[in-house]
């Protein structure tokens, strides 16, 4: 993106252009320590997207551990770098970007690997596209 002193806010070094931040939107009634941003919370997921072929609908209810984000500020400047933003929270933060040119390459805020026993379909696509 051409931007020099690009940061991850966690680390503390100074910056303007802080790419990554604290999380926004703390979820309600989560426990005393727990990361802001913890539990199930709902996703909303571009249609066109990668991620819409894996879910095969428009949300979906995901795990979440985490504190940082990515700092809404920049997603026009992602997506024009060709990072898509492929899903999104209540609130429209940041929950995934894929680079769609890329057999897969989807990161996530949610956590798949704490889901249900049953195989996450996104665990099971990654599964599929590393086999092929």
């Amino acid at each position: 993106m051409g931007i020099g002193d690009a940061e991850h806010e966690e680390y503390g070094d100074p910056s303007r252009n802080y790419i990554i931040r604290p999380v926004a939107c703390p979820v309600p009634n989560r426990a005393d320590g727990a990361p802001k941003l913890s539990g199930l919370c709902k996703v909303r997921i571009r249609p066109g997207t990668r991620l819409f072929d894996i879910y095969g609908r428009e949300e979906a209810g995901e795990e979440y551990f985490c504190n940082y984000e990515v700092n809404p500020r920049y997603a026009q400047a992602l997506e024009a770098a060709g990072l898509r933003v492929s899903a999104v929270g209540e609130d429209g933060e940041i929950r995934a970007v894929e680079l769609p040119d890329q057999r897969f390459f989807i990161a996530t805020l949610f956590q798949p690997q704490l889901a249900t026993a049953q195989p996450h379909p996104f665990v099971l696509a990654y599964l599929e596209a590393a086999a092929r």
